[in-house]
């Protein structure tokens, strides 16, 4: 699926505006919460121009790039812990395997998706 610039540039936006609701955390939440929105931004490019990924359907997998990227480098041990990233586990995360860098090698290695 082809997206213009127009539309990339609004998820972008959307992606990048939130870290300043949360203005009077502590210095360390602030730094988390701007690695998390970074870690989503990412996800937003990748899915955006893998092509393969149907961002209406992933959006709550892209949501949760942050959480997904942590559980991706457990290695093996993170398995649990990468399903309960989304609602609904393998079966929210095995169509949306493309959407998140990584994501499809992890799950097919640990054979977390039916083939």
């Amino acid at each position: 699926m082809r997206f213009s610039s127009i539309v990339i540039s609004t998820l972008m936006a959307l992606a990048t505006a939130a870290p300043n609701a949360v203005p009077n955390a502590a210095p360390d939440a602030r730094a988390l919460i701007r690695l998390e929105y970074q870690a989503v931004t990412e996800a937003i490019i990748f899915a955006v121009q893998s092509g393969s990924c149907d961002l209406l359907k992933c959006a709550a997998v892209l949501a949760s790039a942050a959480c997904i990227g942590a559980s991706i480098a457990l290695g093996p041990a993170g398995i649990p812990s990468a399903l309960g990233c989304t609602a609904g586990g393998a079966s929210a995360l095995c169509p949306c395997a493309n959407c998140v860098d990584a994501l499809g090698d992890f799950l097919k290695n640990n054979s977390v998706c039916p083939s």
